[in-house]
């Protein structure tokens, strides 16, 4: 004879209750996961026209300034998605930032490298994957990743490097390899009294640049790659690369280009390497939107144990090595070439 399985009451109801908030819990943890991918569209459009700025410098945005757009709907339901984002609060017939939103907001260059920079990339996502030949460069847009890398590291990134430059003082001319716009070379230069070369791919980033530079004769920023440079600087002194060893996909490749370095900056003391590193068991952790945004074009970023890997063949030793506070994966490394 089989035995009756007894449950009890308080049990049974402690058991559903339970599962129940879980289930509400997920429920609430997916539509707040959509409710953030569809903020950073939105928060990327109000940006672009010029919203952001508004209710950052006057800290509200008149719900009757709407109509002034030729497409009011678009501007109200994206200020709809941010209410939901807890990004935009509304009151009195104003828009504010909320604390969430002014923190977002001062740090938009996180959210615009990928959502703008890449945005021709990302919508062609399922053609990549059938066809990964697609990919063009013109697909990225390379003057928005140089505008948006102004606000990348403004807080974090810049003055650990003008601290680096002004314990190194540098004798002679610092220069920047790719440098964008040049607006963190101008920077450098000042608080080191220094003059500085910019070399730039980009014919559109180069124009831009243009106005961050006028009123300094002293730093020239010239059309070049950095990673098939002709000539020889013996002028420069101290070189700066920022987040473009990892777009270079043979690390012996990236090895010869840094080592090409020391031919044509053949008074070169130090080489400054700023870069983001992928996930590994070093470095457990990712940049938001960095790994993807590089497998859209093809490539797998390297990590940390192969980037150390690529200085050493570089013949470079570390001299040292700082993780960007702030910068999930970035790190700073001062390099030396082995034969000083």
């Amino acid at each position: 004879m089989k035995k009756k399985i007894k449950i009890k009451k308080n049990n049974f109801k402690t058991e559903v209750a339970k599962s129940f908030k879980q289930e509400n819990e997920l429920e609430k943890a997916s539509m707040k996961f959509l409710s953030y991918g569809i903020a950073c569209q939105a928060i990327c459009l109000i940006e672009h026209a010029s919203i952001l700025k508004i209710l950052l410098n006057k800290g509200k945005f008149r719900e009757n300034q709407i109509k002034n757009f030729k497409n009011p709907s678009l501007i109200k339901t994206a200020f709809i998605s941010l209410i939901g984002a807890k990004i935009i609060s509304y009151k009195d017939n104003n828009y504010f930032l909320t604390k969430f939103g002014k923190y977002i907001a001062k740090k938009i260059g996180f959210i615009t490298i990928p959502f703008v920079g890449y945005r021709k990339l990302i919508s062609k996502q399922s053609e990549l994957l059938d066809n990964p030949e697609s990919f063009k460069f013109s697909d990225i847009d390379f003057p928005a990743i140089a505008l948006s890398s102004i606000d990348f590291g403004v807080d974090n990134l810049d003055p650990l490097l003008i601290k680096i430059f002004k314990v190194i003082k540098p004798r002679g001319t610092i220069c920047d390899l790719g440098c964008g716009t040049g607006e963190k070379l101008v920077k450098i230069c000042q608080v080191t009294n220094s003059p500085g070369l910019g070399i730039e791919q980009s014919k559109g980033v180069i124009k831009e640049s243009q106005k961050f530079i006028k009123n300094y004769p002293e730093i020239e920023i010239v059309k070049g790659s950095i990673t098939a440079l002709k000539g020889v600087w013996e002028d420069v002194t101290v070189a700066l690369i920022s987040f473009v060893c990892h777009d270079i996909k043979s690390k012996n490749k990236c090895s010869k280009i840094l080592y090409s370095y020391q031919k044509h900056f053949p008074r070169m003391k130090c080489l400054i390497v700023v870069d983001i590193v992928s996930l590994s068991k070093k470095v457990p952790t990712i940049m938001p939107g960095f790994d993807y945004v590089h497998g859209l074009q093809g490539l797998t970023p390297r990590t940390y144990e192969e980037t150390i890997e690529t200085f050493e063949k570089a013949r470079y030793d570390v001299l040292q090595e700082i993780s960007v506070p702030n910068m999930s994966n970035t790190f700073i490394w001062i390099l030396k070439p082995n034969d000083l």
